[in-house]
């Protein structure tokens, strides 16, 4: 429970008591010396509805009864000075909101080069807060004042951030992003298509960002837009908080052993995290690794578990995945696993379930991990004198909290496939007994140096492309496999292709054709035409071809043959590139 005290922190809170106060007293005092003053003048009638009246005149510099008067009680004389103090207070402190939210407004409408938070659920309140603690220019568009506490210093606009002129009246035509942060999905992809419609002031394009809290959802949506060329003056993604928040988790806490593995519950924040446990594993010295056992409890692991092999093939390769009953927690083998994760989306569930089922706690510090949705409940064990957190045992992972990183946030779908082409990179090589001390694009892809990350980038973007050329889209690998295979022609239309694609990203970068590859002087032999290629380097671009379907199954998306009409805007054969930055 809060201190009641705890409003009264600042001076504004504490001159305000003192005039409620004051309020009250002048009320009091006024009424009692008002019926001693008039018990001896029976011009005036008496009553308590008369005596009330009269002294509310006080307030307003119009005390009829005492006027002409000289004997006035002392309680009287005192009122009738401090009610018009009382009043020219509140006129003061009146026209202060008044121009304050008039100001604010202002301020908002003409901000530049700031962040637009629309939303009244945690994620927006987490987003906001963090934005502005890292000294970030924040509009938070909230559907009803007054702002959530803390607040203060942040401007906020109230209305319904899909109209358009809410926005504008938010300064989202001059800002750098706009986040939509509702609870509900349908009204965030209707922020920014109100966004979509604002005229753009600054040069640069508005970045748009939406919650959408369904994985699958989430996922399909993401498909939609690879490809799709941005709308004038807008870059949109959308974005999961789950699946942010299972790749926050593991990158901070990765696993050491091949110890067995415990996951509780199959719901969104859990089939992300069987998903990350698979790519982090992966990469794990992939010549030497035996697949990690996964125990994974939850009563639907029967029709899940296989569905989320299909989509996501690589998961059975890393990962030896059990399903088990709810009625099997407590048989649960006696030997401790290394982790244990409790994802029920009811962080009520997910606490009893971690707090009740004993066989669950291990000895190691922070191996019983808990999805919770924010952030009170990490507070409440990680306190001194709160509650016990089975002796270092229990993490409580606040989900909103941590996954509201703008960092994140701003990973869009090309990231997300160039992160996949420079796993599947790595891991071959990895395989083939390279390591990071001998191939320096072998290291993490936030450690990569920006030209390999920037060759990654550029290649993933250009996947919605090459495949719309053949009549193909991407889909998310949700149902049944469409077994996907290129025909051969496409697989030499794609290689050309990219082999042009990557000759315009070498040359836009300062490279130059010559006879042998010289990184420090910026020369490459297969800077030239497809048609004057060596064979070997064609086969290179096949190769990346070829792989395709593989790498874009590692994130999660398939490719789907939806017309017959390949000659669709493509052009002739004779051109484009390789895999990333790594085999160019």
């Amino acid at each position: 429970m809060k201190n009641p005290l705890s409003a009264l922190r600042t001076p504004s809170a504490v001159i305000r008591l003192l005039f409620a106060l004051l309020t009250g007293g002048v009320l009091v005092l006024g009424y009692l010396g008002m019926r001693a003053h008039l018990s001896s003048h029976t011009e005036f009638t008496r009553s308590p509805w008369d005596l009330l009246y009269y002294t509310l005149q006080l307030f307003v510099l119009d005390p009829t009864p005492i006027d002409g008067t000289s004997a006035i009680p002392p309680m009287l004389q005192f009122a009738r000075f401090a009610a018009p103090v009382v009043t020219i207070y509140a006129l003061v402190e009146t026209t202060r909101l008044l121009l304050s939210a008039e100001i604010q407004r202002i301020r908002a409408r003409r901000s530049r080069r700031h962040a637009v938070v629309c939303g009244d659920g945690p994620a927006a309140h987490a987003l906001t807060a963090r934005l502005h603690g890292a000294g970030h220019r924040v509009v938070a568009v909230t559907g009803a004042p007054p702002p959530a506490p803390g607040r203060g210093r942040i401007l906020t606009v109230t209305g319904d951030a899909r109209d358009p002129e809410v926005l504008r009246a938010a300064g989202a035509h001059r800002a750098d992003v706009v986040y939509a942060c509702e609870t509900d999905g349908s009204a965030n992809t209707g922020i920014v298509l109100a966004a979509q419609g604002l005229e753009r002031s600054a040069s640069e394009p508005l970045r748009a960002y939406a919650l959408i809290p369904d994985l699958d959802l989430c996922t399909a949506l993401r498909a939609r837009r690879l490809g799709m060329p941005d709308p004038p003056g807008l870059r949109l993604d959308f974005f999961n908080l789950d699946q942010l928040a299972a790749r926050v988790l593991l990158d901070r806490h990765p696993l050491r052993t091949s110890s067995p593995v415990v996951l509780v519950g199959l719901d969104d924040f859990g089939r992300a995290l069987v998903i990350e446990l698979a790519r982090h594993w992966r990469l794990r010295v992939p010549h030497e690794q035996r697949p990690l056992p996964v125990t994974v409890v939850d009563p639907r692991a029967d029709s899940v578990l296989p569905a989320l092999l299909r989509r996501y093939a690589f998961v059975g390769a890393h990962l030896e995945l059990r399903g088990a009953g709810l009625e099997e927690l407590e048989r649960i083998p006696a030997e401790p696993p290394q982790r244990v994760y409790v994802c029920h989306h009811d962080e009520n569930l997910a606490l009893r379930t971690a707090l009740t089922s004993v066989r669950l706690w291990t000895r190691e510090p922070g191996s019983l991990v808990v999805r919770v949705e924010q952030g009170v409940f990490d507070d409440a064990f990680r306190g001194p004198g709160l509650l016990d957190d089975l002796g270092g045992a229990l993490h409580v992972f606040a989900v909103t909290d941590e996954a509201v990183d703008p960092q994140l946030i701003a990973e869009d779908l090309v990231e997300q496939l160039a992160r996949a082409v420079h796993e599947d990179y790595a891991y071959e090589r990895l395989k083939k007994g390279d390591t990071p001390d001998i191939n320096a694009s072998l290291a993490p892809w936030e450690e990569l140096p920006a030209s390999l990350r920037n060759a990654n980038l550029t290649q993933a973007a250009d996947i919605g492309r090459k495949l719309r050329s053949i009549g193909c889209l991407l889909a998310p690998r949700i149902g049944p496999d469409s077994a996907f295979s290129f025909r051969e022609e496409e697989i030499d239309r794609l290689a050309v292709m990219e082999h042009e694609r990557w000759m315009r990203e070498r040359r836009e970068d300062g490279w130059t054709h010559g006879p042998a590859r010289d990184d420090a002087g910026r020369r490459h032999p297969d800077l030239q035409d497809w048609s004057r290629l060596p064979e070997s380097s064609r086969e290179k671009d096949r190769a990346t071809v070829r792989n395709l379907p593989a790498v874009l199954a590692t994130a999660g998306f398939q490719i789907v043959r939806v017309s017959g009409d390949h000659a669709r805007g493509t052009a002739p054969p004779g051109r484009e590139r390789r895999c990333g930055g790594h085999s160019g």
